[in-house]
């Protein structure tokens, strides 16, 4: 038995430096296989699909829901040739009545568990049309199989000036805040759920020298922090790590270099001496700082913006990516747009964090697209995404070759 897990391929936002990060959501899966079962994955942001291969199972993550018109698509391709095809993902358990009408079967939420008894019953030739739980269950995080990182070509596909690319890590699930633009508590609860440390550790062993620890949010426990980071820089991993906001405590942020941090996510949508303090604190540390900046929220005028922009060029971020505040379903934005009718555009392709689909408060639509472009433009004005990310990889080049070279001199003694 044959079971192919597929990527499907998404527009990119205008002037990004294009990055095609290896999923984790299907190797994630493909752990739930079992072993008597060949799996292979296929990301088709970075290679073709293979239509004609015998597959007997057709697997469809949706992670984005920008993907969702594309990942129809290639359903309704693989069904006209006689597969069996089953999507899961973060879009397919936002949606799941919608994504039922194009595949065979669906998972929806956590696929531990799940994905197990899915292919028990399409051996057993009694494969039911949705695998679920009850609302607010969720899988035993503490038995959770490693993501299988075999799967994916990384020298292949991955890479960025000769480096690879980084490893998406996940070392909890769940988080206890309640952010207006997030559907994650949604999908995941607002409990905090943490893998053992020792499960987290042989994970991380097994990626790349570079990772993005992709929680929601370490920074809902700081107790948490502390055990990771410490557990991390004991391990001596020798890998530099991304992820989104940590504590910026001077304990917390000691800990984090020492344990390899490279640098944060910071969100950012309003102008505030707070955000400018953190990002300072985490400089004094050696922890760079890609902001994402979030444009559109309610109390945003033209002005506003404007001056945010100027805001975020005060502020010395290393790197910023620009979005549109977008109201992705079971959302508390999408609620409140949805009961305004301020939703204008539910075309799924355009819900990519970069095309305006609302009616914004205190601007119209078109001033708003406009201001995004205009955003992107005078960030990267004088000195262009693509040197910002190069110095990024060059600092943490010169700390790779600074430690092999340490290593090297301990070994000739």
């Amino acid at each position: 038995m044959r079971f192919l897990f597929i990527y499907p391929k998404w527009p990119k936002l205008e002037g990004q430096t294009p990055f095609n990060l290896p999923p984790l959501g299907i190797i994630q899966a493909a752990a739930c296989v079992p072993e008597d079962i060949e799996v292979v994955v296929q990301d088709e942001n970075v290679q073709p699909l293979d239509f004609e291969g015998d597959y007997d199972l057709i697997g469809i993550s949706i992670m984005l829901t920008s993907q969702a018109p594309r990942a129809y698509e290639l359903a309704a391709r693989f069904k006209e040739i006689g597969r069996t095809v089953v999507m899961g993902g973060v879009h397919v358990g936002l949606c799941p009545d919608e994504a039922a009408q194009h595949a065979d079967a669906i998972v929806v939420g956590e696929g531990e568990g799940l994905i197990e008894q899915m292919v028990e019953d399409f051996k057993q030739g009694r494969l039911k049309k949705v695998y679920s739980r009850k609302r607010g269950q969720f899988p035993d995080i503490t038995r959770f199989p490693n993501p299988r990182r075999d799967l994916h070509d990384k020298k292949r596909f991955y890479t960025y000036k000769g480096w690879e690319l980084v490893d998406l890590v996940e070392t909890s699930r769940g988080c206890r805040f309640d952010c207006y633009p997030c559907c994650m508590p949604y999908l995941s609860g607002r409990r905090h759920r943490i893998r053992p440390i020792d499960h987290v550790l042989s994970d991380m062993r097994a990626c790349s020298d570079l990772m993005f620890i992709v929680d929601n949010s370490l920074e809902q426990n700081v107790d948490y922090q502390k055990e990771l980071f410490r557990a991390m820089a004991e391990a001596d991993l020798g890998k530099r790590w991304v992820s989104h906001p940590i504590s910026p405590t001077p304990e917390i942020l000691k800990l984090a270099q020492k344990a390899g941090a490279w640098y944060v996510y910071h969100a950012v949508y309003t102008i505030s001496d707070k955000i400018k303090e953190r990002i300072q604190m985490y400089h004094d540390h050696g922890i760079a700082v890609e902001g994402t900046i979030l444009l559109g929220m309610d109390h945003h005028t033209e002005d506003f913006i404007k001056r945010f922009i100027d805001f975020l060029l005060e502020i010395d971020l290393d790197l910023a990516e620009f979005t549109i505040l977008t109201p992705f379903p079971h959302t508390r934005v999408f609620e409140q747009m949805d009961r305004e009718n301020r939703i204008i555009d539910r075309d799924w392709r355009h819900y990519n964090a970069g095309t305006v689909v609302y009616k914004p408060k205190l601007m119209s639509p078109d001033t708003l697209q406009s201001l995004y472009y205009e955003a992107w433009k005078r960030f990267y004005e004088d000195e262009p995404q693509h040197m910002k990310i190069s110095r990024l990889f060059w600092n943490v080049a010169k700390e790779s070759l600074k430690r092999k070279r340490a290593l090297l001199q301990n070994k000739t003694g």
